[in-house]
């Protein structure tokens, strides 16, 4: 079984080169998602299924030619249950405003997989680069919880 910081450096990885179903292969399929902030994904998603339904307003949002989720990141600590760590992402949206995203997330983890993350982020700058701000929001499971 993988540690817990191999499982985060390869969700790291996956990201930064947007692999998808390597990025979802970590995660159990009942994973709890909670993610922080005042945009139209925020709020809790209960599986990965759920989640991965808000990927694509985030991704059409992105040029990828231009930007790198993942470029740096660094786990801050870590026991037998769970870890934190910071990564940013760097580069351009699609609307050409600058994306240097800084994200903290706080995982647990169960069966060599990923049970729950709790994402923290600049939600104004998500909804001011993404193009977030004014579009409805996404169903999802409830609110952001802890």
């Amino acid at each position: 079984m993988p540690s817990n910081r191999e499982i985060i450096d390869a969700y790291y990885t996956a990201l930064s080169v947007m692999d998808v179903d390597g990025f979802e292969a970590l995660h159990h399929p009942d994973v709890v998602y909670n993610v922080s902030g005042n945009t139209i994904i925020s709020g809790r998603y209960d599986s990965f299924a759920a989640l991965k339904a808000v990927l694509p307003a985030i991704f059409e949002a992105l040029d990828f030619e231009q930007f790198r989720f993942a470029d740096k990141w660094r786990v801050m600590n870590e026991g037998p249950d769970g870890a934190t760590a910071i990564m940013e992402a760097r580069g351009i949206a699609r609307n050409g405003e600058r994306y240097d995203q800084r994200y903290v997330h706080i995982f647990s983890f169960r069966d060599g997989k990923i049970a729950s993350v709790h994402e923290f982020f600049d939600t104004q700058l998500a909804n001011d680069a993404l193009g977030f701000a004014g579009k409805p929001t996404f169903e999802n499971d409830g609110s952001f919880a802890f």
